[in-house]
């Protein structure tokens, strides 16, 4: 699993719910206790496609929970797909 694109998930999981970045990169918590909803989902799932070069399904999308299940998500396509390393932004 690659840390850049965990931290990457993590980052854009802070932009969009406004939580500090330690909370949102500790893998056991729900992304509705971060106040997560489906359209906040669908923003963060956009904003990663768009930064990692990836396409996240929509049955992929429907099983993300936890922080874990973004991350774990992402890893596994960014990992297929024929990009490099993503860059973390300050």
């Amino acid at each position: 699993m690659s840390a850049g694109t965990q931290a990457v998930a993590a980052e854009v999981l802070a932009q969009i719910t406004q939580q500090p970045r330690e909370m949102c990169a500790r893998r056991e918590v729900l992304l509705s206790d971060l106040g997560v909803d489906s359209l906040a989902l669908r923003e963060m799932v956009e904003t990663l496609q768009d930064r990692l070069a990836i396409i996240v399904p929509d049955e992929v999308t429907a099983r993300i929970q936890t922080v874990a299940d973004l991350q774990n998500a992402v890893c596994r396509l960014a990992a297929a797909a024929p990009v490099s390393e993503p860059t973390i932004r300050a």
